[in-house]
């Protein structure tokens, strides 16, 4: 298997397989922010407008259904929609990198370094960790959010030949602080982890006993003909609308081309199908939906339904004009 493939098959796996929350961690952030906002202005009006028009700027206008309290609006996104918010996309991409191996999409949030991968993705882990420490004591629940971020650390810093903490070493195993430790001090025999002088175990002896366990993938980040899950590399006018898609557990996505018919695109669960003209009108209903449905062609060119278990970030060109058969 050649590198491009490999890496598309990963960035696949990564799609199906994804089911961590740390979009739900956010949107607690986001409501712990409102709830001090009330404590800090004592005028509940003016935070229940502001986070209201909050609310609406991220998810749409059209997703307040009528009139309640922005805690209730905030306590009703669901969970795709707790991916949509830039800064849920930030940490997916981070998670792509942490437990698979993957590019993050440094170029798409703007970090720049893109001339040199190693730069580019340690401010991408920087940035992460920015965000985290800025977070107050005891400001909701953010352990998927913790857990991300250290993993994304011991990733970059085994990857350029330095030493880890047990906690990153942790969090990448996704395993708890407690079982490192106790591989640390073994009672008998000798551990294949030890800490160095400084407290940290060698990057080294923690990529040997990673490379042991069954569930952890190596890093492919760095590879000259990966793509990256926003590509950066293409000339300005050539680049598209980067939009954020469902994804199937067979990999297929909500392809603008592939899965246009004759009527545009049928979206809902088999028995509720609705057929939508406009591709964004249609991602956006997607979005919307607890479980997104669409319809597409399988290999074989019949048309069946497809569940998104994931979002992902894709560039699309140009929609093609409405063509197709009907269903």
């Amino acid at each position: 298997m050649d590198t491009n493939d490999l890496y598309e098959l990963r960035q696949n796996e990564f799609g199906a397989e994804y089911e961590d929350f740390e979009g739900a961690d956010i949107v607690g952030l986001v409501v712990k922010t409102g709830d001090w906002l009330e404590a800090l202005l004592m005028n509940q009006n003016a935070v229940n407008a502001t986070m209201t028009v909050l609310y609406e700027q991220l998810f749409g206008a059209e997703h307040n259904d009528g009139p309640k309290g922005w805690r209730e609006l905030w306590d009703s996104v669901s969970l795709n929609d707790q991916l949509m918010p830039r800064g849920a996309q930030f940490i997916v991409s981070l998670n792509a990198f942490a437990f698979w191996g993957l590019r993050p999409d440094a170029a798409f949030f703007e970090l720049g370094c893109q001339d040199n991968i190693d730069a580019a993705v340690e401010a991408y882990v920087a940035r992460a960790r920015t965000l985290l420490d800025a977070i107050p004591p005891g400001w909701g629940e953010v352990s998927e959010l913790r857990r991300t971020v250290l993993a994304s650390e011991a990733r970059i810093r085994i990857d350029t030949g330095k030493d880890v903490t047990s906690e990153q070493l942790a969090a990448l195993a996704r395993i708890s602080l407690k079982s490192i430790k106790n591989m640390l001090t073994p009672k008998a025999g000798a551990s294949d982890l030890r800490l160095n002088a400084a407290g940290e175990i060698p990057g080294a002896d923690a990529l040997r006993w990673l490379e042991g366990r069954e569930d952890f993938k190596s890093s492919i980040w760095r590879s000259g003909s990966a793509v990256s899950l926003v590509p950066s590399s293409v000339e300005a006018e050539d680049v598209g609308e980067v939009v954020f898609v469902p994804v199937a557990k067979d990999g297929s996505w909500f392809d603008p081309v592939e899965c246009r018919n004759s009527r545009g695109y049928t979206i809902g669960p088999k028995g509720a199908e609705e057929p939508v003209e406009d591709y964004r009108l249609a991602l956006e209903r997607l979005a919307r939906m607890r479980t997104p449905y669409w319809r597409r062609r399988n290999s074989a060119g019949n048309w069946g339904i497809v569940a998104g278990v994931s979002w992902q970030r894709r560039v699309v060109q140009e929609l093609p004009a409405v063509e197709g058969e009907g269903l």
